[in-house]
């Protein structure tokens, strides 16, 4: 009986270790942090500047140019967009970095550092400048939880 119940605990506590370990291609952090099963590091961010019209996909904002189509990466994009009344179809001037499309798609993003929006310009440098901030402040500046716009401290 003893015997029994020590093998059980055994096998238990070795299935719970066995699933706790990362799956092989996974990041320390889950699917999408960092390398993952022997691939190359992300490409670095391309300095882009591009001319187009505003358009929509689903809930997504892309800026149609004359040979491509991007997923724009504006913060705050809807506030200004009901603020200043931006709508699909106005001229869009974006100065900002181009990373590489999101699987499943054929458009590149760009994360947007200034634009020009209908004559009204916009300036994010603030937001992207030593690094691409995240919700929680990530490894540059700004974000929700660790940057500008914070309330009470």
């Amino acid at each position: 009986m003893k015997k029994t119940a020590i093998a059980l605990i055994l096998i238990v506590t070795g299935l719970g270790i066995a699933s706790a370990q990362g799956m092989m291609g996974q990041g320390p952090y889950g699917y999408g942090y960092g390398p993952q099963g022997g691939q190359a590091s992300q490409p670095t961010p391309v300095a882009k500047s591009v001319d187009g019209k505003l358009a929509f996909q689903g809930e997504y904002v892309v800026l149609q140019a004359k040979d491509k189509a991007y997923f724009i990466h504006m913060p705050r994009f809807y506030y200004y967009a009901y603020t200043d009344g931006i709508k699909a179809g106005a001229d869009v001037h974006v100065d900002g970095y181009e990373i590489a499309a999101i699987p499943g798609s054929d458009k590149a993003t760009i994360m947007v550092t200034k634009a020009t929006i209908n004559g009204k310009t916009y300036d994010f440098t603030a937001s992207f400048g030593r690094g691409r901030g995240g919700m929680m402040g990530g490894y540059g500046q700004g974000g929700m939880m660790g940057g500008y716009g914070r309330g009470r401290r």
